[in-house]
């Protein structure tokens, strides 16, 4: 392995905030020439640091198909402006702050027309307002923005709303001041509405909910307001950064970070760019002094919108198996003074067995040699854990094992200002990045250079996240979070795993002998088997005994996107029979249902692994799940 220490000497904190600070200027918004501006601006920060970089361009239609996602038009906003009449007041400006304007709105001006402010206040849900008049009507809502847009079939033009997302770190009155980041995701389909609308912070709601109600008990009447949106939907372009560190041979591995997000987001996703953005610097600089080695495989680096630009660049990039793994930096600067949480590495998914997790938890072990101890040993100074894999950013569609490109995040959480327009600059602590920039330098140039007598690293990582398992695994037994049966099938699953990713390890490094680890990986399971006189009895479903296999490459982006295609009345009827189910718990099960199904597994197979994965029975959501991929004719029996 390559010595850390020279990459320690090399990352300067001042470059990453720099950067970030350059990144975060721009307001990045998919498929939107002000995307393009950064991005075009990215290509400068690394043709300044002597980088070979290219800006890749893709279209983005709605009959546009990349994989299994369905691309979208271009939008452009040039200025927008939300004003009450009585009393007269500015609400919003998009001039002032970005995040004021629902991203994607569709443009209007009744700046001389006034139209009327209709407050909802009775909850989310459309039977709360029957008789309701909202034809020509701005909408005031208190709510998450998908969950009122039947206002939009009652007539209403638009929103403005005031909606903070709590999560179980942050509530509404910690970000009173700010507003959240808010976007429609048009469907583009016949007949959809024109949706727009302006974002309040919770401080502004407020006081415009008193002015609504004072105005209802004075006459019964509305208040007015002015909107205005200059902006356009048009087919257009999406593009991705590809920076490149050539190799001897044409094996890549892959660093990867979202570009996109409003200006001025920072820690989402400014940091990650940064971040990965110095690693090749840094890398690049290293082997032209001479003072590291040209690597053995070719390192890239995408920086893309969020998914969006994944699919298209890997559908334009099918050679999977010259790829031996990839990490996604999302969200890895915030200051841990300030609430944000550890920096966190998300482990590749369980249905693809491989070594990356233990390459990536080396690297950042590395980079957490940040300091000495009393004994003079090194200590880290940054907070970090490792975790098991969950989905929500690019590293889902590099991992999925019809692409097969082991790959695991870096990110951040909690984040106190995550999607909110206080995610500023002032949040990045420079030290925090530079943590996580080391720990992408160690993990991308080890992985080019990785040769079998580096193998015992691994090996020493493994046995440690092995040990983690098992702790938090017994944990949740102990605490009855799971039962008996799932706890001793999950046992035998991660035996498994750990040895089946044992196996792969002449995909990373040639001449790989596991034999002997894999002989302490059996034992170590064997004996916890033993102790806890544990057996494989959680539910066969033997009688499910149907083989399918999936019809296209990648993960699914969403759903919704099969209606372009004819296939609503399905969507109608998933949709129907998921109604007071967690949509939260189906996320995983679709990203696993999917992973699982490989033409080899029966269906009984499928619900047993995705289940013991969420360590709950999901027999009924994965039956629903595979009965609407086959009306969706993703899938097929064998």
């Amino acid at each position: 392995m390559q010595d850390s220490r020279i990459f320690k000497e090399y990352v300067s904190p001042k470059r990453l905030l720099n950067v970030v600070k350059e990144v975060s200027n721009f307001h990045r918004i998919q498929a939107s020439p002000m995307f393009r501006e950064a991005a075009e601006h990215v290509v400068k920060i690394c043709k300044r640091y002597g980088l070979d970089v290219r800006l890749l361009d893709f279209e983005s239609t709605p009959d546009t198909w990349y994989m299994q996602c369905r691309m979208f038009q271009e939008w452009n906003i040039r200025a927008a402006t939300l004003d009450l009449v009585e009393p007269a007041m500015r609400l919003a400006d998009f001039s002032a702050d970005h995040i004021h304007v629902v991203q994607k709105s569709y443009p209007i001006d009744r700046r001389n027309d006034p139209v009327d402010l209709v407050m909802l206040d009775k909850g989310p849900e459309e039977k709360n307002y029957e008789g309701l008049d909202l034809e020509g009507k701005w909408v005031f809502s208190r709510y998450q923005l998908n969950t009122v847009t039947w206002i939009y079939k009652r007539g209403a033009l638009g929103l403005v709303t005031d909606f903070v997302m709590e999560t179980a770190n942050r509530k509404r009155s910690d970000l009173y001041h700010s507003m959240t980041y808010t976007s429609y995701w048009h469907e583009h389909l016949p007949g959809d509405p024109e949706k727009r609308g302006f974002v309040l912070s919770p401080a502004q709601g407020d006081a415009l909910a008193k002015l609504c109600k004072e105005k209802m008990e004075k006459d019964g009447g509305y208040l007015q307001v002015k909107p205005f949106i200059d902006s356009e939907l048009y087919d257009g372009h999406i593009q991705d950064v590809e920076v490149t560190i050539e190799g001897k041979d044409d094996k890549v591995v892959y660093l990867a970070a979202h570009l996109c997000h409003p200006r001025t987001s920072a820690n989402d996703n400014a940091s990650g760019v940064s971040a990965t953005i110095e690693a090749m610097n840094v890398i690049n600089t290293l082997i032209r002094e001479g003072k590291i080695e040209q690597p053995q495989h070719t390192i890239k680096l995408v920086l893309m919108p969020e998914m969006m630009g994944t699919y298209p660049y890997l559908a334009t990039h099918p050679d999977f198996d010259k790829a031996l793994g990839a990490m996604n930096l999302d969200m890895v600067g915030g200051r841990q003074t300030r609430f944000y949480g550890p920096i966190t590495l998300t482990k590749n998914p369980w249905s693809t067995p491989n070594l990356i997790n233990e390459l990536a938890t080396y690297s950042m072990g590395e980079a957490g040699k940040e300091a000495f101890s009393l004994g003079n040993d090194p200590v880290a100074l940054t907070n970090h854990r490792v975790d098991s894999f969950s989905g929500g950013s690019d590293h889902i569609i590099y991992a999925d094992p019809s692409i097969n490109i082991p790959c695991c995040m870096l990110g951040q959480w909690p984040d106190l200002n995550y999607h909110t327009a206080t995610d500023t600059l002032d949040v990045i602590d420079p030290e925090v990045l530079k943590f996580s920039c080391l720990t992408a330098v160690n993990f991308a140039y080890n992985l080019a250079n990785l040769k079998a007598e580096d193998l015992p690293y691994l090996f020493e990582e493994l046995e440690k996240n092995i040990v983690d398992e098992k702790t938090k695994l017994t944990a949740d037994f102990l605490n009855g979070k799971i039962d008996r049966d799932i706890f001793g099938s999950r046992m035998f699953k991660f035996k498994k795993y750990y040895l089946d990713s044992l196996k792969t390890a002449g995909r990373i490094a040639e001449g790989a002998d596991t034999s002997k680890e894999e002989k302490i990986v059996s034992d170590m399971f064997d004996s916890w088997i033993g102790t806890y006189g544990l057996s494989d009895s959680f539910e066969k479903y033997s009688d499910l005994d149907t083989v399918y296999k999936r019809n296209f490459v990648g993960p699914i982006q969403g759903l919704n996107d099969y209606r372009a295609v004819g296939k609503g009345e399905v969507l109608d009827e998933f949709d129907k029979k998921m109604e007071g189910t967690s949509r939260f718990a189906m996320y995983d099960v679709e990203s696993n249902v999917v992973y699982y199904i490989d033409g080899k597994r029966t269906l009984g197979e499928v619900v047993r692994e995705v289940s013991l994965d969420s360590g709950t029975d999901r027999k009924d959501l994965v039956l629903l799940f595979v009965d609407t991929l086959k009306k969706l004719d993703l899938i097929s029996e064998v």
